[in-house]
């Protein structure tokens, strides 16, 4: 069963107790706390249409198309899993919503309703949700393989100054 509300509410109460705790972070904590709230709001709703089968008929595609203004910078940071290194509490959450998205119901969820994709990509990218399947791995240092060894030739070679030497 799909239930992002109570996954959200959790975040939202470890996002505020947080930002009462953290003076720097108060503002920037607040304006993700709504944001989250919002992108819960319109997950349930979505939900509830698609388990109704009255679902929105999706607009034409407008890619290739020029449009008016510019796109907007958010005042949000954009780092993958940054809300995590802020809220240290959020990590376990990140880990239920990652299994959340990997059942079934939300797989066929996920793939009939395009614009819950849209909500939730921004919220996966906060909370470094897919990160480790993407990241390489860290190179470790080995050591230096040696120099092959020189065979040294055997009979006359040509040594300092030009001369001949047996060898």
């Amino acid at each position: 069963m799909l239930n992002f509300t109570f996954l959200l509410t959790e975040l939202q109460a470890a996002i505020a107790v947080v930002a009462a705790r953290e003076r720097h972070l108060t503002m920037l904590l607040v304006a993700v706390w709504g944001r989250i709230g919002r992108i819960g709001a319109r997950l349930e709703r979505l939900i509830r249409l698609w388990r109704a089968g009255m679902l929105p008929k999706a607009r034409k595609s407008r890619a290739g198309t020029a449009c008016g203004g510019g796109r907007r910078v958010s005042a949000l940071p954009t780092v993958p899993a940054w809300l995590v290194v802020a809220v240290r509490e959020a990590a376990p959450l990140g880990a239920r919503l990652e299994d959340l998205l990997t059942r079934e119901e939300c797989v066929r969820f996920l793939a009939e309703v395009p614009q819950a994709g849209r909500l939730l990509r921004p919220l996966c990218r906060m909370l470094g949700v897919g990160l480790r399947k993407t990241r390489k791995p860290r190179a470790v240092w080995q050591m230096p393989k040696a120099a092959p060894v020189m065979v040294a030739p055997a009979g006359l070679v040509l040594g300092p100054g030009g001369r001949l030497i047996y060898v």
